[in-house]
């Protein structure tokens, strides 16, 4: 490992994955909000790794990974040309070019033995430390102190003195929650220098973290993780019947959230309430960027843009192909399936469950997310293209 890691480009890279959950002291708060240090360190990595295969002559042969990642920045750079927002689309076109480049540096370090090994326990860190930041916030949130460890309770729950969501060192519990699936999915790789015990305990605090966000994110979270377990313990026909009903029961359970509003305090069941038409947030922003998308079906609104409404207000498709769609249009949509299919396709055999019930959770996670832009999920496209056969 320490040929590995003497190689500035990886050690800058290994700080962008250690900053993951560090939304503090951004020093690029003014050209993006949710830009942090993670950000920073992928974009001086990538300038070095390029440095250093100039230097080697030594650039990776390109393969239909690298396709379509271009496919996907093309149809943002012909989405910029058409955009109204120039200046947001411009920010977030760069921001695609990074999360492009985040996958491909995974693809190249995490398929180095060494540098797999390295990201793992990167990982496992962060995972450890968020969990900290979490119980501290919640601590000090039942000591009265507010702190900005604990998110907000957003639409469907009450604010109550007796429970909080955490959201450590995310912007918000969701990201947190979807974070967690990430994170679970990379400790269980069958191929982790981690110790069985040292595996059971980080998987053990990202359990109860991500229960503590109260998002949809946990519902993806725990099928991955019953998924994974069904594979290990039953023949792969009976773990795929597993997967069906466990994949279908989680949709299910989010269409029901989105279609209606459960409105309660978890803490006070005699507080639940559920209201078909939901009367805001998810379904008036799908019904919203349907009809932006039926404006705009071949550009999008613009890279970044809000496409959806909620309430009146500016709102962002809490679906992702939807968002996807909506800002970029139907051509990166397609790129974007496209990348997914060649992953699935080109993956070794057999088949590396921890990463492709990590893929799936996501995937699961993104129909109430606008996922494409989290930083966490670009590194789980970069391992899974690691992981394609020889």
């Amino acid at each position: 490992m320490t040929g590995v890691l003497a190689r500035p480009a990886f050690a800058l890279y290994l700080l962008a994955l250690a900053t993951l959950g560090f939304k503090w002291l951004s020093p690029l708060a003014s050209f993006q909000e949710n830009a942090g240090w993670t950000d920073v360190f992928v974009a001086v990595a990538a300038l070095a790794w390029i440095v250093e295969r100039a230097v080697a002559r030594s650039f990776p042969r390109p393969r239909l990974f690298h396709l379509a990642l271009a496919l996907w920045l093309a149809a943002a750079l012909l989405s910029l040309a058409f955009a109204d927002a120039k200046g947001t689309g411009a920010r977030n076109f760069l921001l695609l070019c990074e999360l492009a480049a985040l996958a491909v540096l995974t693809s190249e370090y995490a398929s180095d033995r060494d540098g797999l090994r390295a990201i793992v326990v990167v990982i496992a860190a962060v995972s450890l430390v968020t969990a900290s930041l979490a119980a501290l916030g919640l601590a000090l949130f039942y000591l009265g102190e507010d702190t900005s460890l604990i998110g907000v309770y957003g639409e469907q729950f009450i604010r109550s003195d007796y429970y909080a969501r955490v959201a450590a060192g995310f912007s918000t519990p969701p990201l947190l929650a979807s974070f967690c699936i990430f994170a679970s999915a990379v400790v269980a790789r069958e191929d982790s220098p981690l110790s069985p015990r040292l595996t059971a305990i980080v998987q053990i605090a990202l359990s109860a973290v991500v229960l503590f966000t109260f998002s949809r994110g946990a519902i993806a979270f725990f099928m991955a993780m019953g998924i994974r377990a069904a594979y290990r313990r039953l023949d792969a026909r009976a773990a795929m019947r597993v997967t069906l009903a466990l994949v279908a029961a989680s949709v299910a359970v989010l269409a029901v959230l989105t279609v209606g509003r459960l409105h309660l305090d978890p803490t006070r069941p005699s507080t639940i309430t559920y209201e078909v038409p939901d009367p805001g947030n998810r379904r008036e922003a799908f019904d919203t960027g349907l009809d932006t998308l039926a404006d705009h079906p071949l550009t999008g609104k613009g890279p970044g843009t809000y496409v959806s409404l909620n309430r009146g207000l500016p709102f962002r498709a809490h679906f992702t192909p939807l968002n996807v769609a909506a800002t970029m249009g139907l051509p990166a949509l397609a790129a974007l399936v496209f990348l997914v299919v060649v992953l699935w396709r080109e993956r070794r055999r057999p088949t590396p469950i921890a990463t492709w019930t990590g893929l799936l959770a996501l995937f699961v996670d993104g129909l109430a997310q606008y996922g494409e832009h989290f930083r966490h999920v670009w590194v789980m496209i970069g391992l899974a293209d690691a992981d394609r056969k020889a």
